[in-house]
């Protein structure tokens, strides 16, 4: 053994063994798990011995919808959160343009829809006069999600041939105010400008790495952005071959729904890189098909709302066909329970011709059935807590009381059903999705759906042992013999703590392929590890 972990607590989330006191490691995996005694067994002169004195080790954790790019620049823009006026506004925007030169852009995170201008004593955004004050050279887009947002002069002589797309009631050139579409349209053409600068997007990719590192994050599955394989496949390569990627990345290969099926069906196929290629630290991994809107654009039942379908029933199969014939997997975006049942129809269709490997990525409207099917058909659930909690709102809006009934975590755990977790959208910390999962408590306090709240195990294990199972790698998310050595080094044990606390929680240090890639403690300094 290269190393031995001990004097600790050592989750292994392995049905048989459980807990253990000491890890044995070797080349990338787990060799030994048990008691001290006999794992000291296997241990020679030269095996590293660390003393966790009393820590606690989980396996790492899996995020299995994250949009890691996009995340990247989210991580860079300002947090106007705590903000409580215009005044605290404008003096965080002065910072940034104080740094920033001019031709970039100063942005605000909205995704946590912490900030908001109910938030602020004025009850308002600030202006684009107000903004130019503060920033006159520096383009500002503030963007207060779904639905609002205001932009500065500078940015809006950048943004002139998309705000004339618009009249007043989108755009008011005189307070910079953005109302509706126009800020989805205004906030993606400013995101493409970026995609400009590769050292930027590198550099800033490498950040964010780092960062999902301080919340025990060891592997992500990327759902890609619409029709843009090609460029992330490239950028992932290039930041590897930098050694700056850390975690394991398995990227898909999405469909632009916006675009001529047949248009995107001979853009897959003439992909640079194919599912399957590469290694087990990043690789091409599954198409990505929506099948429907988010919220108010799901395709729903009979009787529960209209629907809105992106494709086809026939595109459907003939996309499932061509991935059961190149032994593909495939992941559909489906919220809908009209959505899910096409799916679960299509599949039945396809018989035994069906694709090896079927996932499902948000799935909010399963029932019993669908659930009871979806264990018979092999298909696998990746459910996204923090979107219940960022977008509670939207989803009471668009489904009314059928909103309680998003993402049937408990009624999936009753029927024996096991499911993976990812992000989506931030807060992007799976220990904050676990506690969403077990509190069912949206942005602003209110229960959403508290009757399918999970237990905590099972809330992390839908970021561990479920997660490895839902990408296919049954070794990748537990920390029984012969799995990956991915783990998490926590100061307090998160299972014998307060839930409530969960979002405290750092790790002090994290091992991926059996070698430590983050540390607070200076750990790494004291081992020789094998990678």
């Amino acid at each position: 053994m290269d190393w031995l972990i001990w004097n600790g607590s050592i989750e292994t989330f392995d049905p048989i063994l459980g807990r253990v006191e000491a890890l044995g490691i070797s080349g990338g995996r787990v060799v030994a798990a048990g008691t001290f005694a006999e794992v000291d067994a296997r241990s020679t002169v030269e095996t590293v011995r660390q003393d966790l004195s009393g820590r606690t080790v989980l396996p790492g954790f899996i995020d299995t919808h994250m949009h890691l790019e996009k995340a990247s620049h989210e991580f860079t823009m300002l947090r106007l959160e705590h903000a409580r006026s215009v005044a605290e506004v404008l003096q965080s925007v002065a910072g940034r343009a104080r740094i920033i030169a001019p031709g970039g852009w100063i942005r605000c995170f909205a995704d946590n829809a912490a900030w908001n201008e109910a938030n602020l004593a004025e009850g308002r955004l600030p202006t684009a006069e107000e903004l130019d004050s503060v920033s006159p050279d520096v383009a500002v887009y503030l963007y207060r999600r779904p639905d609002r947002a205001v932009i500065n002069s500078v940015g809006a002589r950048a943004m002139t041939d998309k705000l004339a797309d618009f009249g007043i009631e989108s755009y008011d050139p005189e307070t910079g105010y953005l109302f509706g579409a126009a800020v989805r349209v205004v906030n993606d053409a400013i995101y493409v400008l970026g995609m400009n600068d590769t050292r930027h997007r590198l550099d800033i990719l490498a950040n964010a790495c780092q960062k999902l590192l301080t919340m025990g994050i060891t592997s992500v599955a990327d759902p890609g952005l619409a029709g843009a394989f090609d460029s992330a496949w490239d950028l992932y390569t290039k930041l590897r071959s930098e050694h700056r990627l850390p975690q394991r990345i398995r990227l898909m290969n999405r469909f632009d729904w916006r675009r001529p099926f047949d248009t995107e069906y001979a853009r897959v196929l003439g992909s640079s890189a194919l599912p399957g290629t590469g290694d087990d630290r990043l690789a091409a991994w599954s198409l990505k098909l929506l099948l429907d809107g988010e919220f108010v654009n799901a395709w729903m039942r009979d009787g529960e709302g209209e629907p809105y379908p992106h494709y086809t029933v026939d595109e459907l199969e003939r996309v499932l066909r061509l991935c059961a014939d190149r032994d593909w997997p495939i992941c559909i975006h489906a919220m809908g329970g009209g959505a899910i049942g096409a799916i679960l129809d299509a599949v039945r269709t396809l018989g035994d011709d069906r694709p090896q490997h079927i996932s499902i990525a948000h799935a909010f409207h399963l029932d019993v059935l669908d659930i009871q099917a979806c264990a018979e058909l092999g298909i696998r659930i990746s459910v996204n807590p923090p979107l219940a909690y960022v977008y509670s709102n939207e989803m009471r809006a668009a489904w009314g009381p059928l909103a309680a009934r998003t993402m049937p975590l408990a009624s999936m755990k009753a029927l024996g059903f096991r499911f993976a977790a990812g992000s989506d959208t931030h807060p992007a910390d799976p220990m904050v999705g676990a506690q969403i999962a077990v509190t069912r408590r949206a942005w602003d306090g209110s229960s959403i759906g508290a009757h399918e709240a999970l237990d905590p195990r099972t809330a992390l294990e839908m970021y561990t042992r479920d997660a490895g199972d839902y990408l296919g790698m049954p070794d990748l998310g537990t920390l029984a013999v012969g799995s990956i050595a991915d783990l998490v080094c926590w100061s307090a044990d998160p299972l014998a703590v307060e839930v409530s606390t969960w979002h405290e929680l750092t790790p002090e240090w994290v091992a991926i392929d059996g070698t430590i890639v983050y540390d607070t403690t200076h750990t790494s300094d004291l081992q020789r590890i094998s990678s």
